[in-house]
């Protein structure tokens, strides 16, 4: 063997330079196929840290060491409806019914005056089913 035999792939039967030759139908299905993988990854990243019933406590005031207004705010990321939604601030506080959450919704709650000094939040649904408690 030669050092001509090292290029005898790049040249055809008749003498002229060969064509690559690319299935471009065959790299287009797997970029789209990759590129739904990848969307599919970064849904599920974002979604499944966020499933569930959760509690976002949200304090505003207006000069320091004042407190205007205390906001809480409940999320349904459930892909079902919540039935039954009591929300309780501390232990022995009177209890809020709000009704139906429908899926991925929220809804806003602000205390009463007398219970502004609550330590946790009780958030029940379904009859007890789902439970979730945010402390302040």
């Amino acid at each position: 063997m030669g050092r001509w035999d090292s290029d005898s792939n790049r040249w055809d039967d008749y003498g002229k330079e060969k064509q690559s030759t690319r299935d471009y139908k065959k790299i287009a299905k797997y970029v789209i196929s990759g590129g739904f993988i990848i969307v599919a990854v970064v849904v599920l990243m974002v979604f499944i840290p966020r499933a569930g019933l959760s509690i976002e406590i949200q304090e505003r005031g207006e000069a320091m060491n004042t407190l205007k207004t205390i906001s809480i705010k409940i999320n349904n990321n459930y892909p079902q409806e919540l039935k039954n939604v009591i929300v309780q601030f501390g232990d022995n506080a009177r209890n809020y019914s709000f009704g139906n959450l429908a899926p991925f919704s929220s809804i806003f709650v602000t205390p009463d005056n007398e219970e502004l000094k609550f330590d946790k939040v009780i958030v029940s649904a379904n009859n007890g089913e789902f439970k979730a408690v945010k402390y302040k």
